[in-house]
């Protein structure tokens, strides 16, 4: 495949999509880690501890976004918005974990959902942010679809499931090594041409309809 021609997608001379996919894999590694370890009762920023000693153990460089860490309403909170600190996590409950950690020189970007106990609309909107990722990662493989007409089939898939999807601080964004902000800092939503392989970050934020929780997921698009 050749190299992309949008500047908005421009890398270093030296940039090595496997090194980026490693970066990935550590920080996947690193999130399931930590999720396995919460256990009720503990607060977001016990999870942020543990968080710590993950990502030190796996060798990380830096940070380049501060980690989200939400647990129960707080799922329902955009990226910028501080969630409430007071909150614990229940015995039935959500929680999303967001981090974005670099390793060797290279950014990774992973977010997923986890349930404690056994409410069954808290694991269905946990599989959907998965399922919907997917869905429209594929179609992105098959169409060749612009950013927007991405995001655009994602809410509607959001929809036949029964949930929204929130576009707040959640709609995409570019990943290269580090920092990817020295070739652009737009949104994957608004890149009106095809996104190419190893450059975007595809992120997924539902809502419940009536904002009790919700359900994150993102990854390499």
């Amino acid at each position: 495949m050749s190299p992309p021609n949008d500047p908005k997608e421009k890398v270093g001379e030296r940039f090595d999509p496997a090194a980026m996919n490693s970066a990935q894999a550590k920080a996947w590694t690193a999130v399931r880690a930590v999720a396995k370890s919460c256990k009720p009762g503990m607060t977001e920023k016990d999870a942020a501890v543990l968080l710590k000693e993950a990502l030190a153990a796996a060798g990380i460089d830096k940070i380049w976004h501060p980690p989200q860490i939400r647990f129960g309403k707080n799922t329902t909170k955009p990226f910028a918005v501080p969630g409430d600190k007071t909150i614990a996590l229940q015995s039935n409950d959500i929680f999303f974990l967001d981090i974005g950690p670099v390793f060797e020189g290279y950014e990774s970007d992973v977010g997923e959902t986890f349930v404690v106990g056994n409410d069954p609309d808290q694991h269905r909107i946990a599989a959907d942010s998965k399922a919907i990722f997917q869905e429209v990662q594929r179609h992105w493989r098959e169409s060749g679809e612009s950013g927007p007409e991405l995001y655009r089939f994602a809410e509607t898939a959001a929809e036949k499931r029964g949930w929204r999807i929130s576009f707040e601080g959640a709609s995409g964004h570019r990943i290269s090594e580090f920092p990817h902000s020295v070739h652009w800092r737009g949104k994957l939503k608004t890149f009106e041409s095809r996104p190419s392989p190893d450059r975007w970050i595809l992120e997924i934020h539902l809502l419940h309809p009536e904002g009790h929780y919700g359900a994150f997921f993102e990854d390499l698009l």
